[in-house]
């Protein structure tokens, strides 16, 4: 048993959410192959097409989606990591680490589809999962 009670949970929202930007990259890439649009002459030349000005819809949404998860992962990661390391409990864990994860999967469907305020509201669940880590995290910090 791990000194830390949380670590499983950590582990599998770590890996699905890193399942979860492998697919949209794997999505990204079949979609520009499908559309046979490229910017970069070297990509473009591969498969003997010419450079385009602008890449297609689905794979403009797909590098939405990637901005959006480096700016929003990262912070779950180390929060989650920090209220682990903390000696969060399992259960807790668990339940706010699998409710942001399943949200991070929703809001890049909903990013995907274009679908709004579904996408907001995702978002901001997602935020508020990441707020309530927090303040547990500073909570059991200044107990200690």
């Amino acid at each position: 048993m791990s000194a830390y009670p949380a670590w499983p949970a950590f582990v599998c929202a770590l890996l699905a959410l890193f399942a979860k930007t492998t697919a949209t990259s794997v999505l990204q890439v079949v979609s520009r192959l499908r559309a046979r649009t490229f910017l970069l002459p070297e990509d473009a030349a591969m498969l003997r097409v010419r450079p385009v000005p602008e890449e297609a819809a689905i794979v403009r949404r797909c590098a939405a989606v990637w901005r959006n998860d480096v700016e929003n992962l990262p912070l779950f990661l180390v929060l989650a990591l920090s209220w682990m390391l903390s000696g969060a409990g399992p259960v807790e864990a668990w339940l706010l680490f699998g409710l942001y994860v399943g949200l991070r999967w929703l809001h890049t469907g909903a990013y995907l589809a274009g679908l709004q305020p579904w996408r907001a509201i995702l978002y901001l669940g997602s935020l508020a999962i990441c707020w309530t880590i927090a303040v547990r995290l500073a909570w059991r910090v200044m107990a200690a």
